[in-house]
């Protein structure tokens, strides 16, 4: 099972920090999720980031205790940025959507990325009738039949991220093991559903 994610104040404050150019490092990333896990409310979240070598006079700092002074006003103004749909509107399609990507750009590092892209293409082609797997030499496409609306998809989708993270094959599961899969499901099911 999952860790729990962390609350969507701090999911949104490094979303919003990265589109915004404030998170420019890897080390950076890390150090934001690793605080986000560890806080309980935003004076926590600001000392655990300093705590992780975020430093006060930053202006990575800086923007994300603008955020959380003011997240109401943050998430009106950058609405498509964090992945929030307006009442009323539809969630777009979760299944080949290039929204995806951008939208975990901030949450996985340049190998996470690799590695979650290859699955995400892997379990995108597989909901469709028949797809030729050029690696495998065979075809694919075990959820064709099934239900494409996103919650039955983001449910399989769940399910398949659990899966890589607990494979019987080391390689594959240890490959998996950094990738973090809480928040990334967290800022999924928000999106699309």
């Amino acid at each position: 099972m999952p860790a729990k994610a962390p609350d969507y104040l701090f999911i949104d404050a490094i979303l919003l920090a990265y589109h915004l150019g404030a998170v420019r490092y890897e080390e950076q990333k890390v150090a934001l999720w690793s605080a986000a896990r560890r806080a309980t409310d935003a004076f926590s979240f600001l000392t655990a980031m300093d705590m992780s070598g975020v430093g006060r006079r930053t202006q990575l700092y800086s923007q994300i205790g603008k955020f959380l002074s003011s997240p109401t006003y943050y998430r009106a103004q950058y609405k498509q940025v964090l992945g929030l749909h307006g009442e009323g509107e539809e969630a777009e399609s979760f299944l080949d959507n290039p929204r995806v990507l951008s939208l975990l750009e901030p949450v996985l590092t340049s190998k996470q990325q690799k590695l979650f892209y290859d699955a995400y293409w892997w379990f995108s082609h597989n909901h469709q009738p028949m797809f030729t797997d050029l690696k495998k030499g065979r075809h694919v496409g075990v959820y064709a039949t099934d239900p494409k609306d996103n919650a039955s998809v983001m449910e399989r989708f769940e399910a398949y991220l659990n899966y890589l993270q607990n494979h019987k094959t080391q390689k594959i599961r240890q490959q998996f093991e950094d990738l973090p899969a809480d928040v990334v499901l967290a800022i999924l099911k928000r999106a699309f559903l």
